[in-house]
This record gives structure tokens, C-alpha cells and sequence, in this order.
């Protein structure tokens, strides 16, 4: 064998390593781990008159290295005033407290266009609202589609978070 077969033997075997490693590194292990991180949290702002001023926030956190699209980004805010009665009958909510939908189907965003998130990123997406003196207690539902754009992505992941807050 001489120096130019040996030679020519350990580049390739130097890209194959490459390859397999670069397909671990950035294919294989970054899987093993959900790549978006999403919370809810609620601001009280102030008040005016008769009305709490509130932020509510999702959070959503790219723990990945590239960037990942968000779609149908709705959220459900429902409410418990200090005048109602505490329901908890419901066996479509698991006998949960029943509360009152306010508003449902909003949007985080401007539903024209798409958000993202960039790999090792987090973004804040607010939605700032006025809700009467006699709520106590509000509740956030929200989610979204992560659209994966790759050779093995059959369907898009669907993320649900609910979060429940106190204005006392």
C-alpha cells in the first residue's frame, strides 16, 4: 500500500466520522429533548375606575438550534367573579370549578403573518386587556401548532397550556 492509497484511505475515513457525527450532533441527539418550552403569565398593570388593567404573556422558548414556526397561536381567557357560584358538577371539565368564558379564540399575534422563534431564543408575545373589579380568579388556555419542516415530519406538534391566575 503506499503513502498516496493510505493517504487517500484516511480522508475518507475522516469524512465518514464527520458524518456521523454531524448527523448525531445536529439530527439525532437535539430529538431526544422537545425543542419549545411554552408558559403563561398574567401582569396586573394598574387599575382604572372600575376595570384591572392585565397583561397576559406566552413565553415560548427555543430550546433547539434552528428556527421554529408558530401557527394558530389562540388562547381562551375564562373567568371567576366574586358573585358566582362555585359549580364544580361538570363532568365534561372532570368535576373541575366552572368558570365563565369571557373571550375565546384570540390571537397572540397578527394572525397575517407567521411568528417564530429562532434557535436558543425566547420571545414574549403580550395581550393587554381591562377585566371588571369582581374578578378573582382568571384563567388562560392557550395553543399552538409547530409546523416541522424535515424529511420525517407527518404532522405538525400541538402544544396546550393552561394556566390559572389570581387578582387578589
Amino acid at each position: 500500500m503506499s503513502i498516496s492509497d493510505l493517504s487517500s484511505l484516511v480522508t475518507i475515513i475522516a469524512i465518514v466520522i464527520a458524518g456521523i457525527w454531524t448527523l448525531y450532533r445536529f439530527g439525532i441527539s437535539r430529538e431526544r429533548y422537545p425543542k419549545l418550552q411554552f408558559d403563561l403569565d398574567l401582569r396586573h398593570l394598574g387599575d382604572s375606575g372600575d376595570k384591572n388593567i392585565v397583561e397576559l404573556v406566552a413565553v415560548i422558548t427555543n430550546k433547539g438550534i434552528t428556527r421554529q414556526y408558530i401557527h394558530d397561536f389562540k388562547f381562551n381567557m375564562l373567568v371567576f367573579n366574586e358573585n358566582m357560584p362555585l359549580d364544580m358538577s361538570d363532568e365534561k371539565i372532570e368535576k373541575r370549578l366552572k368558570f365563565k368564558e369571557l373571550e375565546k379564540g384570540l390571537n397572540w399575534d397578527d394572525p397575517k403573518h407567521t411568528p417564530f422563534v429562532d434557535g436558543g431564543m425566547r420571545r414574549e408575545f403580550t395581550y393587554v386587556t381591562a377585566l371588571d373589579k369582581e374578578v378573582r380568579l382568571v384563567m388562560i388556555y392557550s395553543k399552538f401548532k409547530e409546523i416541522k419542516r424535515g424529511l420525517f415530519s407527518a404532522r405538525p406538534e400541538q402544544y396546550h397550556l393552561s394556566r390559572t391566575f389570581s387578582l387578589i
